[in-house]
């Protein structure tokens, strides 16, 4: 009976079921204008087994730098995802990074400035539904 009324008269914010966060690190590089995929510390990439809702700080720096917010959805085995791109700091000119899930598998693609060594770190925080 406790258990029946602590869970009957709790409000979603203060009770969730079946949610729960991630946080993933993903670096790279990229030199003469390269595109490259960024990875975990195993060289590893993370899978959407269920719905994601992500916010992705990506920051490259090296002769030039740049910096970005990635937020956005990914529905699994619908090929269904969108997102937007924020831009904090663009000091040439860069190619946007993009977010894509080819079989499930979470990618952020980067590109490098021609003539540039750039070094991009990622935070990634996820809500998996």
């Amino acid at each position: 009976m406790d258990l029946y009324q602590k869970l009957h008269g709790t409000t979603v914010d203060s009770f969730k079921i079946g949610t729960k966060s991630q946080r993933i690190t993903l670096t790279g590089q990229t030199t003469t204008g390269a595109t490259a995929v960024l990875l975990d510390r195993d060289g590893a990439s993370y899978t959407a087994d269920s719905t994601v809702f992500f916010t992705a700080y990506v920051v490259g720096t090296g002769t030039n730098s740049a910096a970005y917010t990635i937020k956005g959805c990914y529905i699994p085995g619908s090929g269904v995802s969108g997102y937007v791109v924020d831009t904090f700091v663009d000091t040439n000119n860069f190619t946007r990074p993009t977010i894509t899930f080819p079989s499930d598998i979470f990618n952020l693609t980067v590109t490098g400035q021609a003539g540039d060594t750039i070094n991009w770190s990622a935070t990634v925080d996820l809500i998996i539904v």
